[in-house]
C-alpha cells in the first residue's frame, strides 16, 4: 500500500472512530483531513482545520483539563501522556512520549496549505482573573454550544448571523465550586440587543449586555457571585479615524501671503534686469556711435543762471 492510501485509510479509520456528536463538532470547527503518522516513538494525529479560528477551537477542546503549558509553540499543553499544540490552521496531538522542538519543526515543514490569520477579537474579552486553568471552549454554532453549555441553546443565539461565544469555569469567591460563564461576540451592536433578551428569558441565567458583547453566567451561583463576574465584562469600542481633515482656515491664508511676496519678489527682478539691459545697451550705442538722432535722450540745463 502506498504512504498516500496508507494515510487515506488512517484518516477513515479515525474518523470512524468519533461519536455523532464528536463528528458534529468537527464538521462546525471546520474539520478539513486529519492523519495518524508516527515519529520513532512518537504517535502524530495531524487535524487541518479550514482557518485559524476552527484550530483554536479544537486545541481548546482536544487539551486536557490537567494539562499544563509548555515552551514548544504559543499555543502548547502537555500531560503525563500527550501533548497538543495548535499553530496556523493545525492541530497536532502528540502521543506515546514527548516531542521536542526538532520534532515539532519536522512536522511543521511538511504541511501543505497553512493558513495564518488574526485570533478571534472575543479572545480579547474573555476575563482573566479567576478563570480555571483549560476550562474555556470556543463555540462556533449549535453543535459547539450543546456540548459545553446546553443550559443556553434555547436562547438560539445567533451564529448564522456571525455570533461566536467563549465558555469558561471560574472561581469566584471562597466557594469550591465553580461558576459557568458564557461571552457572546456579535458584528453590531444592533445584534446584541436583539439577542439579549433570548438569554434574559432563560430560567437561572443573569445576563449583560455591553455594546457587542453579551456575557451571561448560568448554572449554580450566587447572585453576588454572578454580579461579580459579570462587572468583569466591559467593552470599549476604538474607532480608527482614517480620513484627512480639512486644513484651518490660517495656513491657507498664511501661504497666501508667502506666495504673494514670491511673485512680488520675482516681478521686481525681472524689472531690474530688463531696466538693467536696456539702460547698457543705450550706453553702448551712445559711446560707439549707433545710437540714432531721433533716440538721443533731451536733457535741460537748469544748473545755469
Amino acid at each position: 500500500m502506498s504512504r498516500r492510501g496508507g494515510l487515506i485509510l488512517l484518516s477513515f479509520l479515525l474518523s470512524a472512530s468519533l461519536s455523532a456528536d464528536d463528528s458534529a463538532l468537527w464538521h462546525e470547527y471546520g474539520l478539513v483531513a486529519s492523519e495518524i503518522t508516527h515519529r520513532d516513538k512518537l504517535t502524530v494525529t495531524t487535524y487541518q482545520m479550514k482557518d485559524q479560528t476552527g484550530a483554536l477551537a479544537a486545541w481548546q477542546w482536544l487539551r486536557s483539563a490537567k494539562a499544563r503549558s509548555c515552551d514548544l509553540a504559543s499555543f502548547c499543553t502537555e500531560d503525563t501522556d500527550r501533548t497538543v499544540v495548535f499553530d496556523d490552521n493545525y492541530v497536532f496531538v502528540f502521543g506515546r512520549g514527548k516531542p521536542n522542538k526538532s520534532d515539532l519543526d519536522a512536522v511543521f515543514a511538511r504541511l501543505p496549505n497553512r493558513r495564518d490569520s488574526s485570533l478571534p477579537a472575543i479572545l480579547t474579552f474573555l476575563p482573566r482573573e479567576g478563570r480555571i486553568a483549560n476550562s474555556a471552549r470556543y463555540v462556533l454554532g449549535p453543535a459547539s454550544l450543546n456540548a459545553f453549555a446546553p443550559e443556553l441553546t434555547a436562547a438560539h443565539p445567533g451564529f448564522e448571523q456571525g455570533a461566536e461565544a467563549e465558555v469558561a469555569s471560574y472561581k469566584v469567591g471562597q466557594s469550591p465550586s465553580p461558576v459557568r460563564f458564557a461571552i457572546f461576540y456579535y458584528p453590531t451592536p444592533e445584534m446584541a440587543r436583539l439577542h439579549f433578551p433570548g438569554l434574559q428569558s432563560i430560567a437561572g441565567v443573569r445576563a449583560k449586555r455591553s455594546g457587542v458583547l453579551i456575557a451571561a453566567v448560568f448554572g449554580p451561583a450566587t447572585d453576588a457571585q454572578a454580579q461579580t463576574l459579570l462587572s468583569r465584562v466591559e467593552y470599549e469600542a476604538k474607532i480608527t479615524w482614517n480620513e484627512v481633515p480639512s486644513p484651518g482656515p490660517i495656513k491657507p491664508l498664511f501661504q497666501l501671503l508667502i506666495n504673494i511676496l514670491y511673485l512680488s519678489a520675482i516681478l521686481s527682478g525681472l524689472c531690474l534686469t530688463a531696466g538693467i539691459i536696456y539702460g547698457g545697451m543705450r550706453l553702448y550705442r551712445r559711446r560707439y556711435g549707433t545710437l540714432e538722432a531721433d533716440e538721443s535722450m533731451i536733457t535741460l540745463n537748469l544748473t545755469g543762471s
